[in-house]
This record gives C-alpha cells, structure tokens and sequence, in this order.
C-alpha cells in the first residue's frame, strides 16, 4: 500500500485537523509518517502514525512567538507585520524539504504521496526546480480561507467581496497589481531570494498562490458556496466539505452539560485557538451584552482561565467537542476561526463574527457573503453592537435558512472519503 506523509506546521489550527486527517488515513490501514513540531508527539502517536519531529527553523513554539520575535531581531515600522509569515511559514520551508526528501529516500522504490497543510511548503520545492525526489504525488489542505489570486476577487487580505462585473475585474486587476507590488513586494522578494538560494529555477510563482499551483490537488475544506467563486481556478481546486472535530473524545462533558440539553435557546460564544489571549476583546463583552437573555450562553475558552462577575445565564468551560456543543446551539459568537465556522455551518448554525486577526478578516468576510451570518468586521465590538447582531441573527429567519442551505451541501461531501480516494488516485498514477 501507498506510504502517506502528513505536514503540518507546529501551529494548533494548523495541525489539528492534519491529525484527524491521518487519524483516519491510519484507520484505513494507511502507513502513516507524520511530520511536525516536537510538541505535538503525543497526540501524533495516539492516532497510530508514525512522527517524526521536524528539524531547525521549522520545530518551533507558538507559545514562544514574543521571544522568537526578539531573537530574531524583527523590524519596527511598516515591514513588522511580515515577520510572522515570514518566520512561521517561509523560514520552516527548507527544514521541511530537508525533512521530507529524507523520508522519501528511506521510502526507496515504495510510492509516497505527500499530504501537506497550506502554511506547509517544503513539499513544494520541487515543483520549484529545487533539487530532490519527487513523491507519487502532492496534495495540499487548505486550512485557511483560499489565498488564490483571482481576476474575480479582490487582493487577499483587504476583506473585500467578490466582484466578476467587467469594472470589478478592472479593479481587482489593479488592485491586485498593486498589492503584490506593495504589501507583499517585501514578502515575495524575500522568498524568491530563498527558493533560488535552495536551487529554484524559471519563473516563481506568486507566494499566496504557491500551494494551489504547485499541488497535484489542493482540497479546501470548505464547500463551493462559502468560498469566492473563481472562474479561473484550476482544476486541480476541490472543495470536500469539513472535517468531524474532537470525534471520540474523552475529555468529560461540564457538570452543567444537563441545562444545555434542556435549554430552550443556546448561544455558544468562543475566541477560538489562537486570539484567546484577551478575553476582552470578544467572550467578555458577549456575555454582558447577552445577560438576561432568554438563553443559555456558553462560553469556551481554550485554555485554563478564569473569569468573575459572569451573569446568571453564563455557564464557562475550557474545552467542549466543538461538534457535541453545536448540536444544540442556536447561534455561535466567535472571532472567526476557520475550522470552527466551517464546523458551525455544517451544523447548520448561523453566526455573528468579530475578527481581525491571523486570517480572520478573509474568513469572516467570506461566511458573511454566503448570508449566513453578521460580520461586526472589528477585534473588539461593543456590548451594543453584539446585542443588536444576535438579535437579528435569532429574529431574521433568512440567516437560518441560509445556513440549513449550506448544511446540506457540507453534508454531501465526506471528506475524509475524498481524501483517501485523491490518496489512491495519485498513487494508481505512479505504478
């Protein structure tokens, strides 16, 4: 049978659902090689698969970002914001080759197919005229809102909607243009200066647009219908709907979980993975916009917390199965985490979002445009501006509708099926 090797970076949003990805792949009797950071050995070897901790640049600890920042001596001013792509997805690129085409070369003659996550390059380098073995094939996992430059939508990153009108191609042709010029000129310099130093050859690809092109299929978890349409995407492009998240888990439900079957209207609220550091900015004033709601509002946090004066109707949690509270929940308030929106949509859960960081402004906006939910578009919205959202969202019956739509299109893809078939289908190709 085909050898898989799943590539994840070290990044909680990132890793989890590869791991659920070779969680299954190694249930289909799969042989399975996981490569990420050293801190994730644990949950790697739960699932079955072999890990292998990735070298140098590439094995690093998000909880340590601040120092990182210092050690490496990051910029002030106008080029700041890139050290973090830089560091966490351009950087790791050449350990993750190195890594990679070792484990290819103890493979020998067995055929590899490569599944890798889109902050994950180093699988792409050969597509880049990097000297190495090529696997059997290369499929990229997009976990993120697609970043693929398109003459119907505008720059990636600026939250702007789709627009495939003759003037709106004529504006994101420009604005594209001068994106790329601008905002990612640096980026994309500095990562043209790395591919070449590692033996890149021709014509380099746009940074954002690297892992569709250079993948034999790039699979968006997501549905057509949540993502921008793009009349020239590549073929290789598919969406395969999401992934069932915490499946089997064992961590114990609250002793409250009673009064969340029994309610008769949930609100879940939650800051997701990665911006729950400051509950300020969301859960906080969400459950004092909320108090005294007819409604039950359950807060996750996502890691050990604390917090004081919650209102009656408040019930706190560090970790719930995303897929056991959204179930029973009416509305979900959240920062706009990719995998939790997909999650809630295919639930069938409408939702107010509020989110600026990482990804989120591309998220968020794109769930808005399916008309599934309200997009606040801020970090931290006001008490009245969430009260004002939830109760449009519970009282307007079109948000419902829209999301019962799009629920039923996540519900005919399984993803995992998909996976495994593009899996067999790349390996059939090499004999």
């Amino acid at each position: 049978m085909v050898r898989v090797i799943v590539g994840a970076s070290p990044i909680a949003g990132h890793f989890a659902p590869m791991r659920a990805i070779a969680e299954n792949l190694v249930q289909r009797g799969y042989p399975v090689t996981v490569l990420t950071g050293s801190q994730f050995r644990d949950p790697v070897e739960r699932t079955g698969a072999r890990f292998v901790a990735l070298p140098g640049l590439a094995d690093y600890d998000l909880s340590r970002f601040a120092e990182m920042y210092v050690e490496a001596g990051a910029p002030s001013g106008p080029d700041e914001p890139n050290f973090a792509f830089r560091r966490l997805f351009l950087d790791p690129s050449a350990d993750q080759h190195r890594a990679v085409q070792e484990l290819l070369a103890e493979a020998g003659d067995e055929p590899v197919v490569v599944i890798a996550e889109t902050g994950f390059g180093g699988p792409r380098m050969t597509r880049l005229g990097v000297p190495g073995r090529e696997p059997a094939g290369l499929i990229g996992i997009g976990v993120t809102p697609l970043t693929l430059t398109s003459v119907d939508t505008a720059p990636y990153g600026t939250g702007l909607p789709p627009d495939s009108s003759p003037e709106g191609r004529e504006r994101n042709r420009v604005a594209n243009r001068r994106r790329q010029e601008t905002y990612y000129g640096n980026i994309q310099r500095y990562v043209e200066r790395m591919w070449r130093a590692l033996g890149a050859e021709g014509d380099l690809p746009f940074v954002m647009d690297s892992a569709v092109l250079q993948s034999d299929y790039f699979l968006q978890l997501s549905i057509a219908s949540v993502e921008y349409p793009r009349s020239d995407a590549p073929k290789s492009l598919r969406y395969i709907g999401t992934l069932p998240t915490h499946a089997g888990s064992t961590v114990p439900l609250p002793p409250w979980w009673g009064e969340v079957a029994a309610a008769r209207r949930v609100i879940a609220v939650t800051q997701g993975t990665a911006a729950n550091r400051d509950f300020s900015e969301l859960i906080e004033p969400t459950l004092r916009a909320l108090a005294g709601v007819d409604a039950l509002v359950v807060a996750t946090l996502g890691r050990p917390a604390r917090l004081t004066g919650m209102p009656a109707n408040a019930r706190l949690a560090e970790f719930i199965p995303f897929d056991e509270l959204l179930r029973h929940t009416d509305l979900l308030v959240t920062n706009g985490g990719y995998g939790g929106m997909q999650q809630a949509l295919s639930h069938g859960v409408p939702m107010v979002l509020a989110g600026q960081s990482e990804d989120k402004r591309e998220g968020t906006a794109r769930v808005a445009w399916s008309g599934a939910a309200i997009n606040l578009a801020t970090q931290r919205p006001t008490e009245a501006d969430i009260r004002a959202a939830v109760d449009a969202v519970l009282t307007e019956p079109r948000y419902r509708d829209r999301a019962r739509e799009l629920q039923a299109e996540y519900a005919r893809h399984d993803a995992f099926q998909e996976i495994a078939d593009t899996v067999d289908e790349l390996a059939a190709r090499s004999r």
